[in-house]
């Protein structure tokens, strides 16, 4: 396949005579991108080299990925690699390579003639890299692309410089026909003994679930040995004897043949009668199987229709992980009701060979499959052919999934953020890094990352559209989101609300059909899969954006092993729910290899209203007149299907009849016909003006997002918008700024000013804030050249310019300010835009403000103490006659250390009569600047009870002088003080460095009672901090035992016996108890906090086993997502939180436990981080046998 891109005139430079020259016992070592991922798994190269070379023995290590350019090699880059692996040199050294063939350039030359220098500085740089050693080092030209809609008028005049460059750097360049060049082409058995033997190199070097090896997850039960079975890391260390011996046989000319896969097997408890009886179904509705692992249904994942009504189900039983060196063979299954009784009654496989092929979607021209790294298309004979590949798979459940159309025919789908995508593409490498969503116009290959860098659900698993193209994406991992304004594939890290409560949801369908109550057209449904439930939402209307109104499931199941997984609306009219039936449902809480893994079984179920199903319409026989009349369809799956057949007829006569169509509609059938219209990718402007003059909101909304998508190829696209940025509703006037987002123009950004001219709420500020940024390369620079006219539109530039943090644009806002012209609304914003990127000279201007906006004073806070002398500003501030400036300005000493002002700080915290507040900033301040004046007086009002600011002065003495502070703390805490003042004492003394640790100590030597011990400590589980020496010491304070009982197999065994005769109620009762403090931290139901996961489904989706583990032994296994980090400052600072992956490698994110807080820290600032682990103490090992048994009861029978 990828031969042809050899195929260009051969051309060895003088340094040597033949294209490669090899010894006995060359490793050979690839480095590049898609084009060298492709070939290398094709076989062919490697094989031509092998047989050219056959009298030596030669050895191949592929180090190419996907998306690789001079600037990223992935094998370095991509998480945990390099610390398990090294760096780039490192792993050349690791596996033994002396010959490097590298090919860099075609992605790069997309840049165009700006980016050749930076790119030969970059190739230079990686050539001496690969050459040191004394590797030989051989460079291929680049590729062509493959694809026509790629601007390729630059490749030519990189391959000529990346050609001069290797001449000079005295390396090997090739273009042309490699293999041909090489001699006699390999034989065919030679290719397929290569193509295993990497095959095996591919799951060795990139194996699937990466993270569980070397990642964050490689200490969890997923990986961990059990059931007599090796370890996850054990079982990858079979590879590089199987490669071994693969190679063996190529030099013998044997055949490399996949090892046999292991026997499935599957739960005992599969019964479908009995399932059937479990199940509790809405009133209205009935219930049945339509097809099961008789039809070849085992562990399905997805169902979708064809055009004629051919039900497709993608299944996977290699999920989680194939065996080492087994060939995977996951199915997409065909079934047809050709009876049309609601029971499949023919099932054939339609593809075969998949791995994990968690998207799927059918088009008009075949099906989409996306699985491991790759996306396929499918034609209706079962042709595959590889569209993009990239994807990554560093977490098998996180992979690319959940694949749906847009009512405009993008196909949008999914990613966790345990994986890295870096996929090439004819616009350039699209990555998503951690966990975000995809979407994609097939046609032309387009692939834009949404929510990049984990901006929203952190395992998105299903998108859907309303009928009016407002988009949802819900949460494997708990929640629902409102999508739309996300839809910019912005690389700035800015979180999006979430709209629905957590749980656990996988796969989302709107309801649109006849047969169905008219009270739930537009609602939800979603697979409630830790739940055993289907359950429903509807959602109405909150400014711009949507709020969540939960209603009765229309599915619960009895049966734990009931695990719907999707759910869609079929041609029909039923309802069909994909059950992946398990009794586990996540993937590193219970190890890889679990015996109860079901492989064996999976359900569909069809869900119909009593009333009967619809007749199935016989769409593809339709003429192109009668097609356009289904856009009028009630069926939401019928207009679907209508506009893709429609989208391969005539154009031109399609186009025609839609005008006629169009003329006399209006509302949801006018937005049909525009989106028949993005179908056909034909540029309507006059569907599109009658769509923008509707009187329906929604429909001018979508008119908004559709102007973007089609851009510059719409005349007059920029006048449209702004008429749009003006409409009185908020939803169009936020589809306007993401519309302009999509044009890359300078002027694009005057729509968004235009929008920030009116009424802003939270999604139009998220959209707005996300297109300034996005859009920041291309109008900034038409700024400052004077390129812009922003007379029309100075109040919303002014937010603009507010928005975009950058430096290069300080210099325009001063001379705005500067000229007096600025409202009062406008000018905080653009003072605390100079707060925060201006020079010492701005920071001086902003001081010298008489009455500035506290929330500039509070921007200042996160700047370095400036150069020149900052006490006389701050002292005039400090005597301001309004509070906030006041407390904004002692803020402000405090931080930046302003000794001078000491005095004038110690003043306003001696003075008991003015506002608490204020004094509790200046003890603050005080303990920060610290002194012997600060500390005498703060000590004294720390000893004084009668203070209202007692606890703050503490906290001001502890962090000047921690011993005193920890003295003064203990003699507090053996007054009778209530858990708030309790709490409040813990937040003054936990952030210093230290000062637990000395609590701890003090403690003990307290006159504390038993039951003033007992309050303290209930206080300080409900705090969710962690220091075990504390911990330790309260529950001596409060008289509790010390946790003793051993963690093994038969006490996990016997505790699951006891929990399954204890009493659930005297556990519930026991759970929310003071004693064991669990509903502080955990949620059940909409009760409870949220520093650990939601326990409302435990029961349910949770083996008993692992139960009790996390119960009695929680620190042996963390939940995902919820390990603790602990990191101290050089300034001896204490935070805690969950660490979060970065881009940024000079700073560490740390979201607060409590409040969802972001930390960002810059690594400078770090004087060391350690990994505490679970926030959970071991508390219920204090309880009787028969309150372990009620509280187990009590976990084992939440079903949510």
């Amino acid at each position: 396949m990828l031969i042809r891109l050899f195929a260009i005139s051969f051309f060895i430079n003088s340094v040597f005579a033949k294209p490669l020259q090899l010894e006995d016992g060359d490793v050979i070592a690839f480095i590049g991108g898609t084009d060298l991922v492709r070939i290398q798994k094709e076989g062919k190269l490697e094989a031509a080299i092998t047989h050219r070379f056959r009298d030596l023995n030669i050895k191949f290590r592929d180090l190419a990925w996907e998306g690789d350019t001079v600037y990223f090699q992935s094998t370095v880059r991509e998480r945990w690699r390099k610390e398990a692996f090294g760096d780039l040199n490192q792993q050349l050294n690791r596996v033994g390579a002396n010959v490097i063939i590298c090919q860099f350039g075609k992605m790069e030359s997309l840049q165009g003639k700006s980016g050749l220098v930076e790119f030969l500085e970059n190739y230079e740089s990686l050539i001496d890299l690969l050459k040191s050693d004394n590797r030989k080092l051989v460079i291929l030209a680049p590729s062509d692309f493959e694809w026509d809609s790629a601007d390729d008028q630059f490749l030519d005049l990189y391959t000529e410089e990346i050609k001069t460059l290797a001449l000079e750097k005295g390396v090997s360049f090739i273009s042309g026909d490699f293999i041909k060049k090489l001699g006699k082409e390999p034989p065919n058995n030679l290719v397929l003994a290569v193509k295993e033997k990497h095959r095996l190199w591919y799951d060795y070097w990139r194996p699937a679930n990466w993270k569980c090896l070397f990642g964050d997850d490689s200490k969890r039960i997923f990986s961990n040995a059990a059931e007599g079975l090796p370890s996850f890391k054990e079982e990858w260390q079979l590879f590089p004897k199987l490669i071994e011996n693969a190679e063996v046989n190529i030099r013998k000319g044997l055949k490399n043949t996949p090892a046999p896969s292991p026997k499935r097997t599957g739960s005992r408890e599969a019964n479908i009668k009995k399932e059937l009886d479990a199940f509790d179904v809405m009133d209205g509705f009935e219930v049945n199987l339509f097809a099961d692992e008789r039809h070849g249904i085992a562990n399905p994942l997805s169902v979708r229709w064809d055009a004629r009504g051919r039900m497709f189900v993608a299944c996977s039983d290699v999920y989680p992980q194939i065996e080492p060196g087994v060939m995977p063979d996951d199915k997409v299954i065909m079934l047809e009701d050709k009876n049309t009784d609601g029971y499949a009654d023919k099932s054939s496989v339609f593809a075969s060979g998949l791995n994990i092929p968690t998207g799927m979607e059918v088009g008009i021209d075949g099906v989409y499959v996306g699985h491991n790294t790759e996306l396929l298309h499918f034609d209706w004979n079962g042709n595959r052919k590889l569209l993009l590949s990239g994807f990554g798979n560093g977490d098998s459940h996180q992979t690319m999934n959940s694949f749906a159309w847009s009512p405009g025919g993008e196909l949008w789908f999914c990613q966790g953020d345990g994986v890295e995508s870096r996929v090439e593409t004819p616009f350039g490498v699209s990555s998503l890094f951690q966990a975000g969503v995809y979407r994609l116009r097939p046609d032309e290959l387009k692939l834009d990352p949404l929510l990049d860098d984990f901006m929203g659900p952190g395992n998105p698993w299903g998108v859907a559209f309303d009928d009016y193209g407002q988009s949802f994406v819900i949460d494997g991992a708990g929640g629902v989101s409102y999508l739309t304004p996300a839809s910019i594939p912005a690389k700035r890290r800015l979180r999006l609300p979430r709209i629905g409560k957590p749980g656990g949801y996988c796969g989302i369908d709107c309801l649109g059909a006849s047969n169905l109550p008219a009270e739930m057209a537009g609602d939800f449904l979603i697979g409630d899969y830790k739940k055993n439930q289907v359950s429903r939402f509807a959602v109405s209307s909150d400014g711009a954006g949507f709020k969540v109104n939960w209603k009765d499931p229309i599915l619960r199941s009895s049966h734990r092993n009931f695990r719907p997984i999707d759910v869609k609306v079929g041609p029909d009219g039923a309802i069909y729910v994909v059950d992946w039936y398990n009794p586990l449902t996540c993937h590193q809480d219970d190890f890889y290899r679990h015996p109860d893994r079901d492989k064996a079984h999976g359900r569909i179920w069809r869900i119909t209203p009593k009333k009967g199903a619809l007749k199935f319409p016989d769409l593809v026989n339709l003429s192109d007149e009668e097609l356009v009349e289904e856009l009028a369809s009630p069926e939401r799956w019928t207009r679907l299907k209508a506009k893709q057949i429609l989208s391969k007829r005539d154009q031109s006569k399609v186009i025609k009849i839609l005008h006629e169509w169009v003329s006399s509609r209006k509302g949801l059938d006018l937005l049909e016909a525009l989106s028949l219209c993005e179908f056909l990718n034909f540029p309507d402007i006059q569907i599109i003006v009658a769509s923008m003059n509707s009187e329906d909101y929604r429909v001018r909304a979508y008119a908004a997002r559709v102007i973007g998508r089609w851009g510059k190829r719409l005349e007059g696209h920029q006048d449209l918008l702004l008429s749009l940025a003006r409409d009185e509703s908020s939803r169009v006037r936020m589809e306007a700024v993401l519309s302009c987002a999509q044009i890359s123009s300078p002027k694009s950004i005057l729509v968004a000013a235009a929008v920030a001219e009116s009424s802003r709420d939270k999604w139009i500020d998220y959209a707005f804030s996300q297109a300034v940024h996005h859009l920041k390369s291309l109008w900034v620079p038409a700024f400052r050249d004077g390129g812009l006219d922003i007379e029309d539109y100075q109040s919303g530039f002014s937010v603009v310019l507010s928005q975009s943090d950058s430096k290069a644009i300080i210099s325009d806002i001063r001379a705005i300010i500067s000229n007096g012209d600025d409202n009062r609304e406008k000018a905080p914003n653009l003072l605390k835009t100079l707060a925060i990127l201006g020079s010492d000279d701005d920071v001086k201007f902003l001081l010298g403000l008489k009455n500035p906006a506290s929330e500039v004073l509070i921007a200042l806070k996160d700047k370095q103490r400036p150069e020149f002398d900052v006490e006389e500003f701050l002292r005039k501030l400090i005597n301001n006659e309004t509070d906030e400036i006041k407390r904004a300005a002692v803020d402000l000493i405090g931080d930046w250390e302003v000794k001078e002002l000491i005095g004038e700080v110690l003043k306003i915290a001696a003075n008991s009569k003015i506002d608490s507040v204020l004094r509790a900033s200046a003890l603050n301040a005080a303990g920060n600047i610290g002194g012997i004046d600060a500390l005498n007086l703060v000590t004294k009002l720390g000893g004084d009870k009668n203070d209202s600011c007692q606890l703050d002065a503490i906290g001001a003495v502890v962090n000047i002088d921690v011993p005193v502070g920890i003295k003064l703390a203990v003699a507090v805490l053996e007054e009778n003080l209530d858990s708030k003042k309790v709490s409040k004492l813990f937040d003054a003394v936990a952030s210093r460095n230290g000062a637990m640790k000395l609590l701890a100590e003090e403690l003990l030597k307290s006159q504390i009672d038993k039951e003033k011990g007992d309050l303290i400590r209930q206080t300080w589980i409900a705090k969710g901090l962690v220091s075990p020496e504390l911990s330790s010491s309260l529950d001596k304070l409060a008289g509790i035992p010390l946790p003793k009982i051993e963690y093994t197999q038969s006490n996990i065994l016997e505790f699951v016996k006891l929990g399954k005769e204890g009493n659930p109620n005297a556990g519930a009762e026991l759970f929310k108890s003071a004693k064991l403090g669990c509903i502080a931290c955990h949620k059940i139901d909409d009760t409870g906090g949220v520093i650990g996961p939601d326990l409302s489904a435990l029961g349910s989706g949770v083996p008993f086993e692992r139960i009790v583990t996390e119960v009695m032994w929680p620190t042996l296994q963390v939940k995902e997502g919820f390990s603790l980090t602990r990191v101290v400052t050089k300034k001896s600072q204490t935070l805690q939180g969950y660490e979060q992956a970065s881009r940024d490698k000079d700073k560490m994110l740390l979201r607060d436990f409590a409040s969802g807080i972001m930390h960002r820290i810059s690594k400078d600032e770090i004087d060391s981080m350690e990994k505490i682990g679970s926030l959970m103490p071991p508390t219920a090992q204090i309880l009787s046998n028969e309150e372990i048994a009620d509280l187990m009861a009590y976990l084992f029978n939440l079903r949510g």
